[in-house]
């Protein structure tokens, strides 16, 4: 097997990428005032300080930003694109471009119409595509009609998306997570009683063990390799659970942490591979395990949980052959 040419998550792949994407914005400050305004950052659940300012953690925590942010940032901060454009640009072609191609495009300032046999996209008034939408709305009954938004927009955005849906007349109304995460989010309702995470950011700086299943935070949201950096630091310990091995989840040098960045940080104590599909007999095996060792919390079992007897039964019943 040939050796990966990457060794390490972000470094200074990751800070080439930001100061190319600096220029993009026009400027490396104009992008570093934009990061550092009041907001939260569209691309992952792992917030921004809010009110304390971009470029922060909700604890504070000075710089926190990932490549994610920045990309969303800087293509907001595109020059808009010109009616000519359009008028010399076949559909045919759009069509043909990555969503990254076309997001490197720039931004839509204006209404645009195609209708059926035409090449080109051609420009309308905002008064005509207000009208075509408003007939648009007529055609079905508001209580049939669903509402779909990226979970990529700004808060303004989603705001407003869903006050225009309220008084159209529905609360169909939801994001790309009612397909990405609809089954979590059931199972976690039933668990929890919420659909999403239980945790704030809190609790993963006083936790001594973090369980990382089902994601790839080094890609997804590289601003929690640093909690989990910090927490093996403290003497804590990481699993992680992936059929595929990421660079990113094994070793990360982060731009922010000087020991990091030149020597690079272990992320994981533990990395299990399983074969795709066998996640519920691991699972299985790691709580028969905590069981063999007398190692679960009988007190928080009985006050907080329900079903231990029948999980207990079911355990009990496979065999370490049959989970391995």
């Amino acid at each position: 097997m040939a050796k990966p040419r990457v060794t390490a998550g972000g470094g200074l792949s990751a800070v080439r990428y930001v100061l190319r994407k600096g220029v993009e914005a026009g400027g490396f400050w104009k992008l570093y005032q934009r990061l550092r305004l009041r907001n939260t950052c569209k691309t992952c659940a792992l917030g921004m300080g809010g009110q304390k300012g971009g470029m922060v953690n909700e604890s504070g925590h000075f710089p926190e930003v990932c490549k994610k942010s920045v990309q969303a940032q800087v293509a907001d901060m595109q020059s808009a694109i010109s009616e000519d454009f359009f008028r010399s640009t076949p559909i045919a072609y759009l069509e043909s471009q990555t969503p990254a191609q076309m997001e490197n495009f720039g931004r839509l300032a204006f209404p645009l119409l195609a209708e059926p046999g035409d090449t080109h996209f051609r420009r309308v008034s905002w008064k005509e595509a207000f009208d075509r939408t408003g007939e648009a709305f007529k055609l079905a009954e508001p209580s049939k009609v669903f509402w779909y938004a990226s979970g990529r927009s700004g808060n303004e955005a989603a705001y407003l998306f869903q006050l225009v849906a309220r008084a159209y007349g529905t609360a169909n109304i939801h994001n790309c997570s009612y397909y990405c995460h609809q089954a979590s989010g059931v199972g976690l309702a039933r668990i929890y009683g919420s659909g999403t995470a239980s945790i704030v950011l809190e609790d993963i700086a006083k936790a001594d063990f973090v369980m990382v299943i089902g994601a790839n935070p080094a890609s997804n949201h590289p601003r929690l390799i640093t909690q989990l950096v910090n927490l093996r630091r403290r003497g804590g310990k990481v699993l992680v659970i992936n059929p595929l091995r990421e660079i990113g989840l094994v070793k990360f040098r982060i731009p922010s942490d000087w020991r990091s960045m030149l020597f690079g940080s272990d992320v994981s104590d533990l990395y299990l591979q399983p074969k795709a599909g066998t996640d519920i007999a691991l699972l299985k095996a790691l709580l028969k395990g905590v069981l063999e060792r007398k190692a679960e919390d009988r007190e928080y079992i009985e006050n907080f949980t329900s079903g231990w007897e029948e999980t207990i039964a079911d355990i009990e019943a496979a065999s370490w052959e049959e989970l391995t």
